[in-house]
């Protein structure tokens, strides 16, 4: 019990929070720590007697930033900030892509039948190969949509866990559609080809107006997938179960 208590202070003293610094060009948020842990790639069993195996997916979770309940209550108050909001992005060689976007509200949210669901410290992202972004029923199939044959070979984490900053200004709007962070990984379509560097931005968010409220900043870490492989399912030659 002794060992338990003491291992919790520690975690607990260890934590660092960012604080804000007011200065010429207005406050900034620092030191900010966002850490990307826990990459996984998602296997899928194929083929009519599930004899081949490709990738359906990969995920990984990414720290939120940590911030007191009085520091977060001045931002919603003063400046009108009541998110984060991350974006992913998607770069192959020249060609840079936009996946999408997800926000995670500062306060807890109240569900149905009187539950609350509480405040998340971190956010699981799950991006998809194309043909089994669809639906449940996609990624049920045995012969996968689009001639899916793809494996991935080779993941991995980049980047260290480096602090920065963020600077809160004036809000922009965010016309593009996001996503809510939920209990459930927040669902990525990555195309047909998965090969490519997947970096994660931030940026302050007020989630009733649809604004952001600094500049997107890319955190330190990235997520490679450095190659794929190509998986012959001979038994699914010429069988499209997504046109049934």
């Amino acid at each position: 019990m002794k060992a338990l208590f003491l291992t919790l202070l520690l975690a607990f003293s260890c934590t660092k929070y960012a604080s804000f610094e007011r200065g010429a060009m207005g406050i900034s948020l620092r030191p900010i720590q966002m850490p990307i842990s826990h990459l996984n790639e998602i296997r899928w069993d194929v083929g009519q007697r599930r004899e081949n195996e490709v990738s359906q997916s990969f995920t990984f979770i990414v720290d939120l930033p940590r911030v007191r309940a009085e520091d977060l209550d001045f931002l919603t108050s003063e400046r009108g900030v009541d998110a984060w909001i991350l974006r992913l992005v998607a770069s192959r060689g020249s060609e840079t892509q936009d996946l999408g976007s997800l926000y995670a509200p500062f306060k807890p949210r109240r569900l149905s039948r009187g539950m609350v669901a509480g405040v998340p410290k971190s956010v699981t992202l799950k991006v998809f190969y194309a043909a089994a972004f669809a639906s449940e029923r996609f990624r049920g199939f045995k012969c996968p949509a689009f001639g899916h044959d793809r494996k991935i070979n080779g993941l991995s984490v980049l980047g260290e866990d480096r602090e920065f900053s963020l600077s809160i200004g004036q809000a922009v709007p965010y016309p593009e559609k996001t996503q809510l962070v939920e209990l459930t990984p927040s669902s990525f379509n990555g195309g047909n080809r998965l090969s490519g560097e997947y970096f994660v931005e931030i940026a302050a968010f007020n989630s009733t107006k649809k604004t952001v409220l600094s500049p997107f900043t890319r955190i330190p870490m990235s997520v490679a997938v450095r190659g794929e492989d190509v998986v012959r399912v001979q038994s699914c030659d010429g069988i499209h179960q997504e046109l049934k």
